[in-house]
């Protein structure tokens, strides 16, 4: 993976601090920009000129500090110091320091939107499709527009991330975010116990489908429970977001896999009798998994209530390491199996189940955002751009401190057990060894739990991404939020049992179309074609 060199600029020109600087025309156009006379946008520009000198002037003297939001979990105990470190290095490099909030996931879901809401000053925050909802916020002016910026200030960056990502974050054909540039798409299958599936003789090459696995569970449990022990075949069926939309792919339209709103992607096996904009959940493809889950609930293969045992991820984490549990359900990135071997001290495998499939959702799913109010954008991005560019920037924000927190491997490998003589559990900064939320993990010393070919791994990884058909589309749910709060709920409400095998597919899922038809998912699946056509999609 190519390295930009850090880029900076002095002096923000009159132009882009016109076009950055929110707020300075008296009318919001539709698009989130802003229209004014041409006297106006001329004052503006030369007030915006002499803010910039001034600006410049006093960023020679002393830096600017900039307010970032970051959502992490958990918040490691040395973060202070490690943004203490980070501040010294950035003050030198590009006039800037960080003051810096890091708030659990959890946490950050519901607080971070009521900050911005509240009007909460920041510069930089991290936002995603999955909290603190980043086209939602870009249609609330939140998040200023970088289109031009970001190739201004960050150039490297810009360059570094394809343009299938920056198209994918757009919204009307404009950036209001940096993506973080890793694994390209998702890809479904299962984390195994390498160790115990050698131990009972399992094949796992032989695993191509999901209908290959019930070998697989079926011998777990007979050679467990020969031997007195208390093994679960698999987990991760129950989870919140549902199994079913991560083991079969399929393009989601709705702005979440678990809504109805699905586009079949050629060159997978799936869906292809349908065309068009379908209800995933009435098809062959979903009856028939309903009912393979069911037969392994039955047999035993998983726990007796699938649905709260997979809530509990601490605990899962735990049954794994322990060899409590032999599989499951994850959305893969390279070098993850190697990682989670590491952790659990035993062998772990991942089982693919398809190639990766990228996606509009997939770019979304880590941003760095600035506010729409920040007063230092060219500053925010210089200072994104390091993040995404720098090595030493890269190395520190996810690794620490060299000497406290890892010691160095060879020109470009860490170590955080600093030889044997850290534990991991003393190391005050630990959690963040991938650190795909600070933005690309390619330009950062690999920790040694990573294979030494990672980066190369991540290439062919991206190589064998099939990109969606309609890679960019953003629906407007403003038409259908009534329908969408009420498919929702019902979705909640059916398909964690379903798809985890506790209820019976040939009853439940008639039940299941029926709430949804009636709650209108129909005029759900109407809008989606509509924009569609209306933004050429179709």
């Amino acid at each position: 993976m190519r390295k930009g060199k850090v880029w900076a600029c002095a002096v923000l020109s009159a132009a882009m601090a016109a076009s950055l600087m929110t707020g300075c025309g008296p009318s919001k156009t539709t698009d989130g920009g802003t229209a004014a006379s041409a006297d106006t946008k001329a004052a503006g520009e030369t007030e915006a000129s002499k803010g910039a000198e001034t600006e410049a002037s006093k960023t020679a003297d002393e830096p600017v500090t900039l307010k970032w939001y970051m959502s992490l979990n958990p918040v490691d105990a040395d973060t202070d110091k490690v943004i203490a470190a980070l501040n010294e290095y950035t003050k030198e490099k590009i006039g800037v320091t960080i003051d810096y909030t890091v708030i659990a996931n959890p946490d950050y879901k519901e607080k971070m939107p009521t900050l911005i809401n509240s009007g909460e000053y920041f510069d930089i925050c991290f936002t995603a499709d999955w909290t603190t909802n980043y086209v939602q916020f870009v249609a609330k002016d939140a998040f200023m527009d970088i289109t031009d910026a970001v190739k201004q200030y960050a150039p490297e960056t810009y360059e570094f991330i394809p343009e299938s990502l920056w198209k994918a974050v757009s919204v009307n054909g404009k950036i209001y975010g940096v993506p973080s540039y890793k694994e390209m798409g998702w890809q479904s299958g299962f984390f195994v116990n390498s160790t115990m599936a050698e131990k009972y003789g399992i094949d796992l090459t032989a695993v191509k489908t999901l209908e290959d696995y019930t070998e697989v569970l079926k011998t777990v449990k007979e050679k467990a429970d020969a031997a007195g022990e208390d093994v679960i075949g698999l987990s991760g069926l129950g989870s919140s977001g549902g199994s079913f939309n991560m083991l079969y792919p399929y393009e989601s339209l709705s702005g979440s896999r678990a809504l109805p709103g699905a586009a079949a992607v050629p060159g997978y096996e799936y869906f292809k009798d349908q065309t068009g904009v379908f209800n995933q959940y009435a098809t062959q493809e979903y009856m028939d998994y309903c009912k393979l889950v069911r037969s392994w609930y039955e047999a035993g293969y998983m726990s007796k209530d699938p649905v709260n045992y997979d809530t509990d991820i601490a605990n899962r984490d735990n049954d794994f390491k322990n060899g409590k549990l032999f599989s499951y359900i994850i959305s893969y990135a390279p070098g993850a199996a190697e990682a989670e071997a590491a952790k659990t001290g035993h062998g772990v495998t991942f089982v693919p189940l398809m190639d990766p499939l990228f996606e509009t959702k997939n770019a979304r799913g880590g941003i760095l955002a600035i506010s729409s109010a920040s007063e230092h954008p060219d500053k925010a991005l210089e200072f994104i751009n390091l993040l995404n560019t720098d090595e030493y920037v890269g190395t520190l924000i996810r690794h620490g401190i060299e000497g406290q927190h890892y010691s160095a491997v060879g020109d470009n490998r860490v170590d955080r057990t600093m030889g044997g003589t850290l534990k991991i559990e003393d190391n005050g900064y630990v959690n963040y060894t991938y650190g795909w939320q600070f933005g690309t993990p390619f330009n950062q010393k690999w920790d040694i739990s990573y294979p030494d070919n990672i980066e190369q791994l991540f290439e062919e990884y991206n190589a064998k991404a099939i990109t969606a058909p309609h890679n960019g589309f953003t629906l407007d749910n403003s038409p259908v939020e009534t329908e969408i709060a009420a498919i929702s709920n019902v979705v909640d409400e059916n398909a964690k049992a379903l798809e985890s095998g506790m209820v019976d597919p040939e009853v439940y899922i008639p039940q299941f179309l029926d709430a949804l038809n009636k709650n209108g998912v129909e005029d759900l699946l109407a809008e989606i074609n509509k924009q569609l056509t209306e933004k050429g999609y179709q």
